[in-house]
């Protein structure tokens, strides 16, 4: 695959080496450091040692950094270009592998795209994965706090992102004061944005790690949302919460839990209160999640919510083995100061989804009732 008859490997550049190369400025917020991800309270099932060693190997803590450029093309999902080359980078979760297998495919179609021209200073909030809630909960909204903490308005601020932009996201911008005049949409599919002045926030999370300043937007988030939670948490809640896989379509899951009924009912068994957090408001989320003392559930978006929970929350996943669905909520977690553990499970030899061992779960509700004698 190419792009202007360039590798895709070649014809993308480090956003912040663009910067650096004349291309725009940069506002940094913190730095990148290394630090230990602190390993499971419980690790049960399919252990590998290939699992293991990438766990421990998730070493690089971020920093964070604000990106203006000028004369900026922005196309698909919030993926950025100048001067005909797509911007990559950590900060942005977005790397060449990711360019070549979603945009290489796209060359013959955005050559030809009608263009759409912004003069006006926008910020680019959105990005790969636009469509997910956890993404917008982790990797987008965290984002407007670091545009507060340059001093930026954001009441005077205009965002640029899909049209296909999801419902709850346009209700969490709502939440935070964003206003619809003030949210600019392109077609993804079919338009290609030209900006005079784009302000590109990075996330303030990469791979498994998040940054210091993820605390202070998760506190910023729950305060808008559910502001009876405001303050310091006074004291750890008892409350007992399964979080329900979402059905949610748009997340393009694969990833199915053959014992899925089995790990409900045994939650339900042990106390669980069994929840969707899909059905219900944003508001309620934040407040349900805020309360609890232990959450349990599969690996996912549904369990992320956890950046709400107070300190000394239990956390508590049933995921498969491999690599690639990465370690983020260990990271979120320990930013955030919360116990948590994992059973693990291997890939179903048809390959329809993954399996765990029974006996595994009913250890990990021991565990959890050993952690919580008096829940």
């Amino acid at each position: 695959m190419s792009a202007g008859g360039r590798p895709i490997a070649d014809a993308a550049v480090d956003l912040r080496a663009s910067v650096e190369g004349g291309r725009g400025s940069m506002i940094a917020v913190g730095r990148a450091h290394r630090a230990q991800l602190a390993a499971p309270s419980l690790l049960l099932g399919a252990v590998t040692d290939d699992w293991l060693r990438l766990y421990h190997a998730q070493s690089v803590v971020l920093g964070a950094a604000v990106y203006r450029l000028r004369d900026a093309t922005v196309l698909g999902e919030g993926i950025v270009m100048t001067e005909g080359r797509f911007n990559v980078g950590h900060d942005l979760n977005v790397g060449p592998d990711y360019i070549a297998a979603h945009y290489a495919p796209a060359q013959a179609w955005f050559a030809q795209a009608p263009r759409r021209y912004i003069h006006d200073p926008v910020v680019l909030l959105t990005g790969a994965g636009h469509l997910g809630y956890g993404h917008w909960l982790v990797d987008f909204l965290p984002k407007l706090h670091l545009l507060r903490l340059i001093g930026e308005r954001l009441s005077r601020l205009t965002f640029l992102m899909p049209s296909d932009t999801p419902d709850f996201a346009r209700h969490w911008l709502a939440l935070l004061g964003i206003a619809p005049h003030q949210c600019a949409f392109y077609e993804r599919t079919r338009e290609v944005v030209l900006c005079r002045d784009l302000v590109v926030p990075s996330a303030l999370r990469f791979g498994s790690r998040v940054s210091p300043l993820f605390v202070q937007a998760c506190a910023a988030l729950r305060a808008a949302a559910a502001p009876r939670c405001l303050g310091p948490f006074r004291r750890p809640s008892r409350q007992k919460i399964f979080v329900a896989r979402s059905v949610n379509a748009l997340t393009h899951s694969s990833r199915a839990l053959r014992e899925r009924a089995l790990f409900e009912e045994t939650a339900r068994r042990r106390g669980f209160a069994i929840v969707s957090p899909e059905r219900l408001g944003i508001r309620e989320q934040v407040a349900l999640f805020a309360s609890a003392g232990t959450l349990c559930g599969e690996y996912g978006s549904g369990l992320h919510a956890s950046m709400f929970s107070p300190p000394g929350t239990l956390v508590m996943a049933a995921r498969d083995n491999t690599a690639d669905l990465g370690f983020l909520q260990s990271g979120i977690d320990q930013a955030l100061d919360h116990r948590n553990g994992y059973v693990l499970g291997a890939a179903a030899p048809d390959g329809g989804g993954f399996g765990v061992d029974p006996a595994d779960l009913d250890l990990a509700f021991d565990w959890i009732d050993w952690g919580r004698p008096n829940a």
